[in-house]
């Protein structure tokens, strides 16, 4: 389900960022239910988009992305930020292919602390690099988290910095890109 007005702002003066989620339902019917919002100019939670689906599996991730994509002006622009789910990054893959697709910096900080002992450093180290905007700070910041927590290193790369990381990111995930928008 997609309202008007919510499609019709996000598509003239929302910034192209969209988070993607699942949430599981216990109620009788089960099932989990789907979601995409952004932020609006005053970082409010805006919805886009929810839908039910039986399961949290590539075959409801691409019936929602499908449907999402129906109503994007521009799906080239967007950015989009979500977990590690595999359902997510087949549907994305599928439906979105053309659309910049980035992990959510907090869903990565939780799986990163099953790799060390010392977890409020290396969180202090993982979002300094994550938030940085200048690629010889993030270089500094890695080589710490290098030095320091190489597993946590490791898996960053392996994750891959365009990913998780502001600096290296193949869209902008903080600034709206209406042009049409300006306040003079």
């Amino acid at each position: 389900m997609a309202l008007g007005a919510c499609i019709e702002g996000f598509n003239s003066v929302i910034r192209q960022v969209i988070a993607i989620d699942a949430t599981h339902l216990k109620a009788k019917t089960r099932g989990v239910l789907l979601v995409a919002v952004c932020k609006d100019g005053n970082e409010m939670i805006y919805p886009l988009t929810f839908g039910f689906a039986h399961s949290e599996c590539t075959e409801s991730w691409t019936w929602f992305l499908k449907q999402l994509r129906n109503v994007i002006q521009y799906p080239e622009r967007v950015m989009f930020v979500s977990d590690r789910h595999a359902g997510i990054f087949a549907g994305m893959e599928a439906i979105f292919h053309d659309a910049a697709h980035g992990v959510c910096a907090y869903h990565l900080s939780q799986n990163l602390k099953k790799f060390c002992r010392q977890r409020d450093d290396m969180i202090k180290l993982y979002f300094r690099a994550t938030y940085l905007y200048r690629v010889e700070e993030f270089n500094c910041e890695m080589a710490e988290l290098k030095a320091t927590h190489r597993k946590v290193y490791d898996e960053l790369l392996e994750v891959g910095v365009e990913k998780f990381s502001h600096v290296h990111s193949p869209r902008k995930r903080y600034h709206n890109d209406h042009q049409h928008c300006r306040v003079n």
